[in-house]
């Protein structure tokens, strides 16, 4: 299995030589398993684009099925879809993943007045799957298991298990002040690789960003030895966290957990 990291940043892309080492794409992990050809990706923020172009160029390489999943329907995890060139081509087969209606989501951010073109003009066969509460799906050899998270309108967690490796993505969330989510720490107990929202520092958090739905990197250090995770990644960069800062919060976390990582766009890590 291998993670590569298309988009990494929270709320809103940002660009510019302040953000040339971590990137500014929106949400969008593409997960390449061993076990089929078909590509697994999650979230579809601004940086499913660059993923798509080169999924086009990379066709005979690798199935055209697509599997899609959704962590929410906010504008930064949704964003990049209108732009993502496989959904426009009638030989790729597209299934889409939420716990929420994606169809109705996705058409509505398509319509007018806020898109020249609607969902229908998308040449690709499109599945819709609406997950359940515990609802575990298969791809292959691959397991996927999905719990909701604290985040205005609820945001997913998502595991992935294939032969005997395990990444788990938990982005927008925010903790509770006093107690680790234990359902969560559950879900991760044991991965290799543990993709946390970090989106604020602690000072941040305290400072007025309380129910606004994101975490700290003190709180996924936290979480990541309560579960024994393998590999902590940081994830959900604030739009305000230039590279200068985003180091200085990952040597910090480092210190805490030995071999944490802040994401960049075009980060891969094998498992």
């Amino acid at each position: 299995m291998e993670v590569t990291f298309w988009g990494t940043r929270g709320s809103i892309p940002v660009s510019g030589p302040r953000y040339a080492e971590f990137g500014g794409n929106t949400p969008c992990l593409q997960i390449s398993l061993e076990s089929t050809t078909d590509t697994v990706i999650l979230d579809s923020g601004s940086g499913i684009r660059e993923l798509g172009i080169r999924l086009v160029q990379t066709r005979a390489a690798h199935s055209r099925v697509i599997h899609l999943f959704l962590t929410h329907a906010h504008w930064d995890h949704i964003q990049g879809f209108p732009f993502f060139p496989p959904a426009f081509m009638p030989d790729f087969r597209l299934h889409i993943y939420c716990t929420k209606d994606a169809r109705a989501v996705l058409d509505r951010q398509m319509s007018t007045p806020f898109f020249p073109v609607g969902l229908d003009v998308m040449g690709s066969t499109k599945l819709f799957h609406h997950l359940l509460p515990q609802e575990v799906t298969t791809i292959a050899e691959a397991t996927l298991r999905h719990i909701p998270l604290p985040h205005p309108q609820e945001s997913t967690a998502f595991r992935v298990d294939e032969r005997g490796k395990s990444v788990v993505f938990a982005t927008d969330t925010e903790h509770a002040p006093d107690h680790i989510n234990e359902t969560l720490r559950d879900l991760a107990e044991g991965a290799d690789v543990l993709i946390y929202d970090a989106q604020y520092t602690s000072e941040e958090y305290s400072a007025g960003k309380q129910g606004w739905g994101h975490s700290t990197f003190a709180e996924a250090v936290k979480l990541a030895r309560a579960a024994r995770v393998g590999k902590l990644v940081l994830y959900s960069h604030d739009p305000a966290h230039d590279d200068e800062m985003l180091r200085k919060i990952e040597a910090a976390a480092q210190e805490a957990y030995p071999g944490t990582v802040a994401a960049r766009d075009g980060m891969k890590l094998k498992l």
